[in-house]
């Protein structure tokens, strides 16, 4: 499961912006087309919302993805996201049983593009770090490596995530014998 403190700090950042934007919970919930209940399920920490509710109550809010998390520290002071593959929770879609959902979604988003690649690391690979304007999330499907993300360097296993800002420079070092497969969505901010 996902850390509770980094949930608790989103939701406290949906609630404040919804509050600086003189916006009550029923307006913002109209506006992004779900039930006053689920919002306010969201705002505290009481449900994790999908990644479409989420990015659609940032629209709503009016805000960047970038300035949404600007001051959302995530985990310990630190500025990104790791979460190990033990600690995921199963989705469930629809009630039908044998229907295993992967979804990979490219499309436009009023504050930012999003895009979403394979990266595949050749035994060996390193490189020159490197930054984006935006936010990247990556998925290990397979394989381990290093990432590095400024002073850091973080063990990457099958099946982790990390989530940071891209404009800190990062890349990812492919230290063992056996290539490495990940997913990688980029949240890019227009220039």
């Amino acid at each position: 499961m996902i850390n509770n403190e980094v949930v608790g700090r989103i939701a406290q950042k949906i609630r404040t912006t919804r509050l600086e934007k003189n916006m009550t919970i029923q307006q913002l919930a109209t506006r992004i087309h779900v039930s006053k209940g689920l919002l306010s399920k969201i705002e505290n920490s009481r449900t994790v919302p999908s990644l479409p509710v989420f990015i659609t109550i940032i629209q709503a809010l009016e805000i960047s993805l970038k300035e949404f998390f600007q001051d959302v520290v995530l985990v310990n002071g630190k500025d990104f996201l790791h979460v190990k593959r033990n600690d995921y929770t199963p989705l469930e879609r629809e009630g039908r049983a044998g229907f295993n959902y992967q979804h990979v979604l490219s499309q436009n988003i009023s504050t930012c593009a999003m895009e979403v690649v394979l990266l595949t690391l050749d035994p060996g690979a390193k490189g020159r770090p490197t930054t984006t304007d935006g936010y990247e999330l990556k998925y290990i499907i397979s394989g381990n490596c290093e990432y590095h993300l400024h002073n850091e360097v973080i063990q990457l296993e099958e099946g982790d995530s990390i989530f940071f800002d891209a404009s800190v420079p990062h890349l990812p070092m492919n230290k063992s014998r056996r290539k490495v497969v990940m997913l990688v969505i980029y949240f890019l901010m227009p220039k």
